[in-house]
């Protein structure tokens, strides 16, 4: 399509979203709103859309959102914003020259790695999106202190991240930080930055802005996490077992219940204690939440979640972690190993770094790029000292 040069009245394309994640389609809406042009919206059911024919030969990639144009598909929340504002080619919105142009683009960047993957960690939870993990949330909100604090220090010399006027820039982290601020940005965290906010209430009242976003209310109260909505993997795959369990032979009922007995019959077999079982099974939780929280953002959900090969995989690794929980009670006569708190504390600092490692490696670093993280760096050197301090043979 080439760059218009006046609004149009007849629809640019066809913009698909999940509703539950709308905010990654309001970024086009708003830039559309600047720019003065349509943008048709069309709600997406992925349990019903996503294994349609149709769908997979116009969108190989399964990414939501997506916009439907007359010369096919461009996905992926920033790229279908970019496209938006560059369809008008006699504004501002992706900047005044060329050196705007990669400013924006920087801050794109910044917006998808450096807040919307440790925000929605944390909001997420509040909106019934994704499980509860106090561990990830208080990560999550260390490094969104961190972005505010970068977004602050730029909005000390204008009034938008580019100078005097909005740009695309603004727009998308406006869009990708409304959550926050009427969810989880309660005043205490709003406090060390004046500016970031008086920002985002400026653009908030922008007409363009509360046309896409409505009124948005700054929150007085940190809100707290609901129940998932998303069913528990480990109770959906232990219904499927049963029809196979039916299915079997006498016989290998009976082999497979002197199976089950065996670890009865030597339970000093039993090496590892209840406390490192524990913190495993709450690691291979946390990594399966993170796993299926990048899922549900390329737009799958329920049964297509639950039957993705890596979360099966984590699943059946949980559920032989959490078999074995029930082990050390068989012994209660034995005596802790010395150092016994020690190896805790080393398992659950363990836990800590691949719980961060795996938020670093959802932003798009690896490497050494994780390895050199100023969190990482710390973690390890707390985990290194610890293990100075554990018995020998420990």
């Amino acid at each position: 399509m080439a760059p218009m040069t006046a609004a149009s009245k007849a629809p640019i394309g066809t913009l698909h979203y999940i509703e539950k994640t709308i905010y990654k389609a309001q970024k086009a809406l708003v830039a559309a709103k600047f720019n003065g042009l349509v943008v048709a919206e069309k709600k997406f059911d992925a349990d019903k859309e996503l294994s349609k024919p149709d769908f997979i030969a116009k969108n190989p990639t399964g990414k939501v959102p997506f916009l439907e144009t007359e010369a096919g598909v461009i996905f992926t929340s920033n790229s279908i914003a970019r496209y938006v504002a560059r369809v008008r080619a006699d504004t501002a919105l992706y900047g005044k020259c060329f050196n705007d142009e990669g400013a924006i683009d920087t801050w794109l960047e910044f917006c998808t790695h450096e807040v919307e993957v440790p925000l929605m960690s944390w909001v997420y939870p509040t909106l019934g999106l994704m499980e509860d993990a106090p561990q990830v949330t208080a990560l999550a909100k260390k490094d969104v202190k961190k972005a505010l604090e970068t977004l602050e220090a730029a909005l000390k010399v204008s009034d938008y991240l580019l100078g005097d006027f909005v740009c695309l820039a603004d727009i998308a982290l406006v869009c990708a930080l409304k959550e926050g601020f009427a969810r989880v940005f309660d005043p205490a965290y709003r406090k060390p930055f004046p500016k970031a906010c008086a920002w985002f209430s400026r653009c908030c009242k922008l007409p363009q802005f509360a046309a896409v976003l409505g009124d948005v209310k700054l929150c007085e109260q940190e809100a707290k996490p609901i129940k998932c909505e998303v069913p528990a993997v480990p109770a959906k795959a232990k219904k499927e077992e049963k029809p196979a369990a039916k299915k079997e032979e006498k016989p290998a009922a009976k082999e497979k219940a002197k199976a089950a007995a065996k670890p009865a019959a030597a339970p000093a077999a039993a090496a590892v204690p209840a406390g490192d079982l524990d913190a495993q099974v709450k690691a291979v939780g946390d990594e399966l939440r993170v796993l299926k929280e990048k899922l549900k953002a390329d737009g799958l959900s329920g049964k297509k979640m639950n039957d993705h090969p890596e979360v099966k995989a984590m699943v059946e690794k949980l559920q032989a972690l959490k078999s074995g929980q029930a082990a050390p009670a068989a012994a209660p006569a034995a005596a802790p190993a010395a150092g016994g708190d020690i190896v805790a504390q080393v398992t659950a600092v363990g836990d800590k770094i691949r719980v961060k490692k795996e938020q670093l490696k959802a932003a798009g670093k690896s490497g050494k790029e994780i390895n050199s993280d100023s969190d990482i760096a710390a973690m390890v050197k707390e985990l290194q000292e610890l293990k100075k301090q554990l018995p020998a043979g420990s």
